[in-house]
């Protein structure tokens, strides 16, 4: 005979235990995918879109820019979040077992903190004022043309260098998330 065997009620309602360093190095995985993710999207659809001729009627010179660098205000408070949740995942994962210390994901995820920052406190704020400086007329100031020539001339070189950053702080997300990605399936192997 067949027999059914039916749950012990206490059984199901009892919590099974996890393990918590597979939890970090789940929420390390899942942070760096999002990261990526966003980093992707940001560089290669948002971003552009600003400046599409489709969206020029609606979004002249300079409101674009205006509309671009609001976004990449937001975007930059994304990528601090996630910098921040993969410092203190490692952190974590290295004060369980501190045997683990992985010389390249912290070297990686330095790198690409460092690019980050040196974007928000050193080019941003130049790229702002040269644009300000580019179109004084349409926000009042009042500038000599000079000044608003040598803006435009050096808004373009120092835009190309923000991008030439954007395109490594990418691919040092694209290596952060492979390295976390391993080591989350590494401690899942061999903890199962």
């Amino acid at each position: 005979m067949w027999r059914i065997r039916t749950p012990n009620r206490r059984s199901l309602l009892t919590p099974k235990k996890s393990n918590p360093k597979k939890i970090i190095a789940l929420v390390a995985a899942l942070n760096a995918a999002v990261w990526l993710g966003g980093a992707v999207f940001f560089t290669f659809v948002a971003g552009p879109a600003f400046f599409s001729p489709a969206l020029e009627p609606i979004l002249p010179k300079p409101e674009d820019g205006i509309a671009a660098r609001y976004l990449i205000g937001k975007f930059t408070a994304f990528q601090i979040a996630c910098a921040s949740i993969s410092l203190g995942t490692m952190v974590i994962g290295w004060r369980w077992n501190p045997r683990r210390f992985q010389v390249p994901q912290a070297l990686v995820l330095g790198t690409v903190i460092l690019l980050i920052v040196v974007s928000m406190v050193w080019i941003m704020p130049k790229l702002d004022a040269m644009h300000h400086a580019k179109y004084a007329d349409y926000f009042g100031l009042n500038v000599t043309p000079e000044v608003q020539q040598t803006a435009a001339k050096q808004f373009g070189p120092l835009h190309g260098l923000s991008q030439v950053g954007n395109l490594l702080v990418l691919l040092g997300l694209l290596a952060q998330f492979i390295l976390t990605w391993r080591l989350a399936t590494e401690l899942n192997q061999k903890e199962n």
